[in-house]
């Protein structure tokens, strides 16, 4: 199995076709070209299928690395502090503009003069050592994806979850096709007021205690489902019964730098795809 990227040339020690890749980054960050995913027999992707148009895709959601900083233990087993504080949100002082970021950072910033109770956390505003202190004595987080699309949602909202914190979430639109109902108040990224009145509603109406049980629930999903070794079995449960080619001599993948030396075909699409980039 390969996540996102390899750094050299690496020699197969089992048949391609039981090789994974799990793709990282979204589509408006890093470009993945056909030759780059299928040297691998399954590609695991929250990416749309259209994106490298792989034979073998996986739609993968909850793949992506904690950030807590909590060992396994403390999560499992929620030793976790008192929430004496109300509302929390990590966003740093980025601002691009061909992700979420001037957006996000946008929104925060309204949030922090609208709401006093808020503590923004974040590099550029107020780093923090351990992500864990951003969220574990808070009843609510504010959850804001860098890239907004269907099934992408990463560990912004998974860490509010293990740290059982309500998140206030602007990212997946189908987000409850995997979480309960009650785990999750979405927030509209494009409308500040509106995202403001629905936060003050949440903590005025303690919806924290209310749902409560639903976020222990989603906990529980992303402890035991949602998660890189969740997704990985998956894969490999789906491709359970598929016939194998016996496979002749060494085989090999390649990091996507030597493929584009290798192939002047590779090369010309990566460049074709960050020329029409350019132009956006």
């Amino acid at each position: 199995m390969v996540y996102d990227e390899l750094r050299s040339a690496e020699r197969l020690a089992c048949p391609r076709e039981r090789t994974i890749l799990c793709s990282w980054e979204p589509t408006t960050i890093k470009y993945y070209s056909r030759a780059y995913t299928r040297q691998f027999g399954h590609y695991l992707s929250n990416r749309p299928p259209e994106a490298e148009k792989h034979p073998n895709y996986h739609l993968g959601r909850g793949y992506f690395p904690w950030f807590t900083d909590h060992t396994p233990e403390e999560l499992y087993y929620s030793c976790l502090p008192e929430k004496t504080e109300t509302i929390s949100v990590v966003c740093s002082a980025k601002q691009m503009r061909h992700t979420q970021h001037s957006k996000r950072f946008e929104l925060v910033s309204v949030l922090a003069s609208a709401v006093p109770e808020l503590a923004w956390f974040g590099r550029g505003v107020r780093p923090l050592d351990k992500k864990y202190e951003a969220l574990d004595r808070f009843k609510y987080h504010v959850a804001i994806e860098n890239h907004m699309a269907e099934h992408h949602w990463t560990e912004k909202l998974s860490d509010a979850f293990l740290c059982e914190c309500l998140p206030l979430y602007a990212g997946d639109p189908k987000i409850f096709e995997v979480f309960p109902q009650e785990s999750v108040i979405p927030i509209p990224i494009d409308d500040p007021d509106g995202a403001v009145r629905i936060i003050r509603e949440a903590i005025a109406n303690g919806e924290y205690e209310k749902r409560r049980g639903a976020v222990l629930e989603a906990k529980r999903l992303v402890l035991e489902r949602y998660n890189l070794r969740g997704e990985i079995l998956r894969v490999i449960k789906e491709a359970e019964g598929q016939s194998i080619k016996p496979v002749k001599g060494p085989q090999y993948v390649y990091e996507r730098r030597r493929l584009r030396l290798c192939s002047p075909w590779t090369a010309l699409e990566d460049g074709w795809h960050h020329l029409l980039r350019g132009l956006k």
